[in-house]
């Protein structure tokens, strides 16, 4: 009943239809040129024409941007705007409200206007979404260089795109090529919501490895080597393109990219596309598995999303153009399901071990279940504020609870679902036969379309799968206030959370990443270990380093009268465990100088994951579907 309606009423009514073939050979609406052969000096220089008719008009630039759930478009990067009818420059005016909207007056026979602009690389407002540059690699959001007319829909305005790279570049790309002449390529006409979602890497290191007949990985570095991976990360790409289409019981893209740019200085991020991802990682995170260990999920929860957050996507984030606001209520199925999804296919592809997966699973579970937060804040309410939350600074994070909340309570009230649908089914069914049905089922390989779904539609479909008040048991894990982390896939699935005195290797590697002491445990704060090494990052408001005085921003100079260091705080409480006397601190506040003393008694403590007793339901749920490891064969 659900995909006869989505399918008939629903999608009959999307702004967001595939362009027909009939209308794809009209003349654009819109012609746009990136020169970025000047990227390494951060730099793009942009040439647009629009139609248009004599009289008042006004063009857009994009303010909602799918997959930053908020209103980022980076306005300011945008320079150097000239507007021009028949080579004479027109004046313009900025809108007083709304900053993204430029008004001018279009000539009597006029039917192009042509726009002439650089955008700048340098950081945001939002530290994300800026053009992104290095001297040898380019990561193209066509979201950052077009303007459009107010009042179209992002499907109903064709764009011819091209783009000019620095001499010797290649480039990887899930958008059509039509034609590739020197360092210029012109790409196959299409809606402009095809465009927009289909970024381009480039670079001087660039190459590309078929993974199946209609799956490819492109990879951009800063160097030769960083773009040669480990045979084993390798692999594991090809097992994972896999195991999303049996996940999800079919495929909803032509020719799929995972878009892979390696690079310290463009930082950690994952955004979805429907016939790709754009994922970018540290210069040595596919050849060192040190780097890669603790994000070993990146690609696989952005490639899930080509299933749950395009193909399928909530209503009231399906936008008709990027001005409009997305509501952002059911972000705790589009992200909360599909980092559970994504940990699943990262798994079962044996891109990260079923160990490792436990080990942070450990570390998701303990972290929401100290939370100060949980008291005041629903995770719905998470998702509610995600536009304003994903801004949200670090300090205070878990008093303030925030948008990576909906994420990682989401995989662990989407784990205690597919626990429970094996219960209720003695082992018959599980979360895949939903997914089955979230995915239809069946290959669709043309220009890709989506189908939108309300929080109704979601509980009837489970009930597709299995009767059951899931309306009941998602309102308990969502909206109401829960003092403790939902634990209940855990405990199910076999499995309890204990804390020990011993740190396994997977948070070893991710504390050496993030070069931070997750003290969340035991003096219930995280300290930087890095540059500014000692400084106090957050603190639970409930926990004992809070209790005591301490506050994010401080900086502990000294443990026990000596010198800060990471090992010299880990040795301390050590010698602490089971002892009376407090640890002494000796901490900067600003321009004062003060001694706290925090209770350490219990030691360190760092959380895991042991068999409880019972069937070991969560080794079934994360094993292969496409092959047998060797290690388990």
């Amino acid at each position: 009943m659900i995909r006869v309606i989505l399918g008939a009423a629903l999608l009959a009514s999307s702004p967001f239809l595939a362009v027909s073939a009939a209308s794809a050979q009209e003349t654009p609406h819109l012609r746009i040129s990136v020169d970025a052969s000047q990227a390494p000096q951060k730099i793009y220089h942009v040439r647009e024409t629009l139609a248009v008719k004599p009289g008042p008009f006004t063009f857009v630039y994009p303010k909602w941007i799918p997959g930053y759930h908020g209103p980022v478009g980076p306005i300011e990067d945008v320079v150097s705007l000239h507007v021009l009818a028949g080579g004479a420059p027109l004046e313009w005016r900025r809108d007083l409200v709304d900053m993204y909207a430029v008004h001018t007056t279009v000539p009597a026979g006029t039917s192009r206007l042509e726009l002439t602009y650089d955008v700048v690389g340098a950081p945001s407002h939002n530290g994300q979404l800026e053009a992104v540059s290095t001297d040898v690699l380019t990561l193209i959001e066509y979201s950052n260089f077009v303007i459009y007319p107010q009042g179209e829909t992002a499907q109903n305005v064709t764009v011819d795109a091209s783009l000019t790279l620095p001499e010797g570049w290649t480039f990887g790309t899930a958008l059509p090529v039509r034609s590739h002449t020197g360092s210029t390529v012109t790409f196959a006409p299409a809606t402009l919501y095809t465009v927009v979602d289909s970024p381009i890497i480039a670079g001087a290191h660039e190459k590309a490895f078929r993974l199946t007949p209609d799956q490819e990985l492109d990879v951009a570095g800063d160097t030769a080597q960083s773009i040669e991976i480990t045979p084993k990360f390798l692999t594991g790409m090809k097992h994972l393109a896999a195991e999303g289409p049996a996940l999800y019981g079919g495929k909803h893209f032509r020719d799929y990219h995972f878009l892979l740019t390696l690079s310290d200085a463009v930082g950690f991020n994952g955004i979805e596309h429907h016939e790709s991802s754009d994922n970018r990682a540290s210069e040595k995170y596919a050849s060192d598995d040190e780097q890669y260990r603790p994000f070993a999920d990146l690609l696989a929860h952005e490639y899930s999303h080509s299933w749950n957050g395009k193909y399928r996507r909530p209503g009231d984030l399906a936008t008709p153009d990027y001005q409009a606001p997305e509501l952002t209520d059911l972000l705790w199925v589009y992200e909360g399901m599909n980092e559970y999804n994504g940990k699943k296919l990262a798994t079962r592809a044996r891109l990260t071990s079923f160990k490792d997966y436990l080990e942070e699973l450990a570390l998701t579970a303990a972290g929401m279940d100290v939370e100060s937060g949980r008291a005041w804040r629903s995770i719905r309410d998470t998702a509610d504020g995600a536009p304003f939350l994903y801004e949200a600074p670090g300090e205070y994070y878990n008093v303030r609870r925030s948008a990576g909340d909906f994420y990682s309570e989401g995989e662990l009230i989407w784990l205690d679902a597919d626990v429970t649908i094996r219960r209720l089914t003695n082992g018959a069914k599980s979360l895949d036969d939903f997914c089955q049905l979230w995915g239809d089922g069946n290959d669709q390989t043309s220009v890709p379309v989506f189908k939108p779904y309300t929080e109704a539609d979601v509980y009837a479909l489970l009930n597709r799968v299995v009767p059951y008040d899931w309306a009941g048991f998602f309102h308990d894990r969502i909206a109401a206030i829960n003092p403790r982390a939902p634990l209940g896939g855990i405990t199910g699935g076999g499995y309890k959370l204990v804390y020990t005195d011993v740190q396994s290797d997977l948070q070893k590697a991710a504390e050496g990443l993030a070069k931070q002491l997750d003290e969340r445990f035991s003096l219930g704060m995280t300290i930087s270990n890095g540059e500014q090494a000692g400084r106090i990052e957050d603190v639970l408001t409930d926990g004992l380093a809070f209790k005591a005085g301490l506050a994010p921003g401080m900086r502990i100079v000294a443990v026990d009268g000596r010198k800060f260091s990471g090992d010299v705080l880990r040795t301390a409480l050590r010698a602490h465990k089971g002892g009376t006397s407090p640890l002494e601190l000796i901490v900067a506040s600003d321009d004062f100088y003060k001694v706290v003393r925090v209770d350490a008694r219990d030691g360190e403590r760092f959380p895991h994951l042991v068999r409880d007793g019972g069937d070991d339901v969560l080794a079934k749920i994360f094993a292969p579907k496409t092959f047998t490891p060797d290690s388990e064969k």
